[in-house]
């Protein structure tokens, strides 16, 4: 299964097509918070191990470039943005692709070790960990959406990743607009900490319920917002807080509120948008649901308006209380979630 050691070095090319968020509200408060984080987290996120059958995998990306970059078009955009700027080469100048380069270095042998995809692989899988790291410490910093892969060697056509990190930028949004729970700032080292308890190893199934959860989450950045983004939600929901699967909403509402320290007024909320994304889910999956056609045109039918705004609030709700919750867990150095129910006995009081 495998030989002699060896190490080999690939270069690949990571090229961001668009570096700008995907909504503008409250640009004045969040985008200097990007720049920010981008030039304190750039250090840490730089490198990053793996060990998978016999192989060391060490993956090395230098973001500073990115933060440069960030910083740049900020500025570019202040003056545009407030209608100050007569300079007409703005929009080529923040539309221009940032390439930056990714090594990754490769000890050992294996039975997979030979294909070119091998190497790209533990690079992308690094650039999913700089995701979630990025955007549970700076909420919205990170937007993957179009960046793509590129190998030196490979024959194989670049990867576009589409990780979009719209559903964090609205957090931070509406926490400026008074949402709760709210979108916090977190130490990205504390962050990466936290992930590497939470997934040690390289894994394509989530092994512990924090695991499956973050893996949803990925699969909601990758989604469009419609209504298989809501079954994501529950499925994170429900396996971050140990629930049984589409049965007991009662405990579901409880331990997020539990969890997130909610008052009253606050859990009452939850509970009413909880129940409204709750019957989303269950007409999806028990029948009921207005299946649309997948052309899904909103011209030749306006009702589709509200039909896909539905699903989309409800998985954007449903998305800020998973986000809230994994940032309490950082907070609280806790890679699970357990929870313990008792009976009283109140003849012995």
């Amino acid at each position: 299964m495998t030989g002699k050691m060896q190490r080999r070095e690939f270069q690949f090319e990571l090229t961001f097509k668009w570096l700008g968020r995907d909504i503008e509200e409250e640009w004045q408060v969040i985008e200097p918070l990007f720049v920010q984080y981008w030039r304190t987290a750039s250090p840490v996120l730089r490198a990053n191990s793996y060990e998978h059958d016999g192989c060391s995998i060490a993956i090395d990306v230098d973001w500073t470039p990115l933060a440069r970059r960030i910083l740049r078009d900020n500025k570019i955009m202040a003056p545009v943005r407030l209608g100050h700027n007569n300079d007409g080469t703005w929009y080529a100048k923040i539309n221009r692709p940032l390439k930056l380069k990714a090594r990754c270095v490769i000890e050992g042998s294996n039975r997979l070790a030979k294909y070119d995809w091998y190497p790209r692989f533990f690079v992308e899988y690094f650039l999913f960990e700089v995701f979630a790291i990025s955007n549970l410490s700076c909420p919205g910093a990170a937007n993957f959406y179009r960046l793509t892969v590129r190998g030196d060697r490979s024959a194989v056509a670049p990867n576009q990743f589409e990780l979009s990190s719209i559903y964090f930028d609205d957090w931070m949004v509406e926490s400026i607009g008074g949402f709760t729970p709210t979108a916090k700032q977190l130490d990205p080292r504390l962050v990466a900490e936290w992930l590497r308890k939470v997934s040690p190893r390289v894994s394509q199934k989530g092994s512990t319920s924090t695991e499956r959860a973050l893996f949803s989450l990925h699969h909601l950045c990758r989604g469009d917002g419609g209504i298989d983004s809501v079954i994501w939600v529950f499925n994170a929901l429900e396996s971050l807080l140990s629930t049984r699967i589409g049965e007991n909403f009662a405990a579901l509402v409880r331990r997020i509120g539990l969890v997130l320290e909610l008052d009253a007024k606050q859990t009452a909320n939850l509970k009413r948008r909880m129940r409204e994304l709750y019957d989303l889910r269950s007409a999806f999956v028990h029948g009921g649901y207005d299946v649309t056609h997948p052309l899904h045109s909103e011209s030749i039918d306006p009702s589709l308006n509200y039909h896909y705004w539905r699903s989309l609030e409800g998985a954007k709700f449903g998305f800020f209380i998973l986000g809230a919750l994994f940032q309490r867990m950082i907070e609280l150095g806790r890679p699970t979630l357990e929870f313990e129910e008792r009976l009283l006995d109140f003849t012995q009081q």
